[in-house]
């Protein structure tokens, strides 16, 4: 299941890539790179079977970098 999902995000960012790279739009694929990298590193956890509460983590950073509480 991990290799398969790492081939389908390798397709993703082989079909992505390249087109920012040539396009030199850096900050777009510095965002690209780190979403992707999110969505990785999520995707695997989860077919881990590690229990994530993803509506929890964004909630703390968000409250954090609004300073809301």
């Amino acid at each position: 299941m991990i290799a398969l999902l790492i081939l389908v995000f390798a397709i993703i960012a082989l079909l992505q890539v390249p087109s920012l790279v040539r396009k030199q739009w850096w900050r777009e694929l510095i965002t690209f790179l780190v979403l992707w990298l999110l969505g990785l590193i999520l995707s695997i956890l989860v077919s881990l079977g590690v229990k994530i509460q993803v509506t929890s983590i964004i909630w703390n950073i968000l409250t954090k970098i609004s300073g809301l509480k």
